[in-house]
């Protein structure tokens, strides 16, 4: 799949990591890093961007890593505009956007279903990497996901060794309610990963 990754400069750490992934499960990758900000400069928004990008067209796939720093510098381009072409490529290129944080998309993009690494690392999965391709193509299927996707499931949320969560498996409710923490079992000494939903309290665990 032709792939353009696109992410805010300060992101260059996560963005590396996951362009590494992409490329592990055959992705054909461009980086594409951006420096839209506060100050004096250049105009690169993402209106002139996409302007000055012709070869947007070229690719299968935008991949957009969406974080704090994203949103500052485009959130209210992207609120006021919609999505311009710098952004998600033109044709047939389809966008899916990867949330770093917790900072939530736009709505522009809030109806679009995309991959959200929920627990607060940017330690890039295969299984992320995988998720990615197959939202981005109409042809290559989907890793294995725990809970229902349905019509009404946006967020494929990735925790790690637990795995990616479509949904909660033990209510249903959207992975969006799920978080993680780390704690540690003093009877058998082992630190834990865990996942639990805040909607029903359903939770599943890992060794660290």
């Amino acid at each position: 799949m032709r792939t353009r990754l696109s992410y805010q400069q300060q992101d260059e750490r996560p963005a590396s990591s996951l362009a590494a992934a992409l490329r592990r499960v055959g992705a054909d990758l461009v980086l594409d890093a951006w420096t839209t900000g506060p100050g004096p400069g250049p105009d690169n928004s993402p209106a002139s961007r996409g302007k000055a990008d012709p070869s947007a067209d070229t690719e299968d796939a935008v991949v957009l890593l969406w974080s704090a720093a994203a949103g500052t510098a485009w959130g209210k381009a992207l609120e006021e505009s919609g999505l311009p072409s710098g952004l998600t490529g033109t044709g047939e290129a389809r966008l899916v956007p990867v949330r770093l944080d917790d900072t939530p998309l736009p709505p522009s993009l809030g109806s679009l279903r995309h991959v959200r690494l929920a627990g607060g690392t940017y330690r890039m999965t295969d299984a992320t990497a995988a998720m990615i391709v197959h939202l981005g193509s109409t042809t290559v299927p989907a890793p294995a996901v725990r809970g229902d996707i349905s019509e009404h499931v946006f967020a494929i949320s990735d925790f790690g060794d637990l795995g990616l969560f479509a949904a909660c498996p033990g209510c249903g409710v959207s992975s969006d309610r799920l978080g993680s923490y780390t704690t540690v079992e003093h009877i058998s000494d082992r630190a834990l990963y865990l996942v639990i939903c805040g909607a029903c309290d359903w939770q599943d665990a890992c060794d660290i």
